[in-house]
């Protein structure tokens, strides 16, 4: 049996920890045809990526993944239910017959568990413990609730999508199994400088003394053109642009957005108001309420004005592929109807969905490009192909 074997990743950049994962998983299935599904350029955290969607894809493929796939905004800039449910839904359609994943803990069983007690939460506590102590967020009702149950819910990043992803296989009623990969070196906030660092370590390092370290050495030599062709950006300066953005905002505009309770409004415009710069706004803006990722992307979604998400991503752009990736693509046409933009100009023969959804998408797209330290435009997104290999 060809497995297909989908990873939900962001690759931003594309790192040793990632290539050891791909290894691994060649050498559990050596005949797979392995499918990354990765976030475009704005990552799951609210944050934009160091480098474009197509220029990590191809660091992907010439570190062993087979085709890349876009995880489009907003979907990929969602909480890890959104995400992690929008990439799942993807991997079905994009035929997958397993769902590899990092995580601290490696026990399949141990992450369906807690994906168990999650669904067989009492909905109705969660406003009973809201009211008992309105600074709890939303991820800490449900530790708590999972808590009583006798599970212990996981605060490592990569095992709660882990456990998301789970969830996201149950609700489709799908086939796809599921597997963890124990994850080895730096964690996802880790910023110790080693071998395998994590990617925040990595792009820290990066803008503190502008050398890119613990990456693959395939891919070592295009991460220098990348930089001295100054395809890159500084999140600094899109915090910054974010921040003076939200200065002329008002918070009934805010709050017309997606995931803005109502009082989220006010409290951003209040902080922004009376901050000196942007790190200042970022540093107050968070609580035990409001977790800086969820702040970041609420912010993004005033600025981009993402009023809502749909449930599923009703398309999916290639973004690179190597010969194997190609003949698994040609296989999947044949088979699916399931929307594939190579040409981005093509969007526009689609449904209706698929024009929205690519439109907004589209505006992070056209921001992403502004930033760029080249002299790209804004509009040259348009003009952007697969990198086959």
């Amino acid at each position: 049996m060809n497995e297909i074997i989908a990873i939900i990743c962001e690759y931003n950049p594309f790192h040793n920890g990632h290539k050891y994962q791909i290894d691994k998983i060649k050498g559990m299935y050596p005949d797979s045809t392995v499918l990354a599904i990765m976030s475009g350029n704005v990552t799951q955290r609210g944050e934009f990526a160091l480098f474009d969607k197509y220029s990590r894809a191809k660091s992907a493929v010439i570190c062993g993944v087979d085709c890349v796939f876009e995880l489009p905004y907003p979907f990929s800039a969602s909480n890890a239910e959104v995400f992690a449910k929008a990439g799942v839904y993807l991997a079905i359609q994009l035929g997958a017959t397993h769902l590899c994943f990092g995580s601290e803990n490696e026990n399949i069983n141990y992450i369906m568990s807690i994906a168990d007690a999650i669904e067989n939460v009492n909905k109705e506590e969660v406003p009973k413990l809201k009211k008992q102590d309105k600074s709890m967020s939303y991820p800490k009702i449900i530790e708590k609730i999972c808590n009583n149950d006798g599970k212990i819910f996981p605060h490592m990043s990569n095992l709660i999508l882990g456990v998301e992803y789970v969830r996201a296989i149950k609700k489709y009623g799908n086939n796809i199994i599921p597997v963890a990969i124990k994850r080895e070196g730096s964690g996802y906030n880790d910023l110790t400088v080693g071998e395998r660092m994590s990617a925040s370590a990595i792009r820290k390092h990066f803008f503190d003394k502008g050398i890119i370290m613990s990456v693959p050495d395939g891919v070592n030599v295009f991460y220098k053109e990348l930089i001295d062709n100054k395809e890159y950006i500084d999140n600094n300066e899109i915090i910054d642009f974010l921040f003076r953005s939200v200065l002329i905002m008002s918070p009934e505009q805010i709050e017309d957005c997606y995931d803005v309770p109502s009082g989220m409004g006010y409290f951003i415009c209040d902080i922004a108001s009376n901050s000196d710069n942007a790190k200042e706004f970022y540093e107050k803006l968070t609580t035990k309420t409001y977790t800086y990722a969820r702040l970041r992307r609420v912010v993004l979604y005033s600025i981009l004005g993402i009023k809502y998400i749909d449930t599923e991503p009703a398309y999916t752009t290639l973004l690179s592929s190597n010969i194997k990736g190609r003949e698994h693509l040609k296989v999947l046409k044949k088979q699916s109807d399931f929307p594939i933009l190579t040409k981005l100009a093509d969007y526009k023969r689609m449904n209706e969905k698929v024009i929205n959804q690519f439109e907004a998408s589209s505006k992070a797209d056209k921001l992403f490009m502004s930033f760029l330290r080249s002299d790209a435009k804004p509009s040259d997104f348009i003009k952007k192909m697969p990198h086959i290999l």
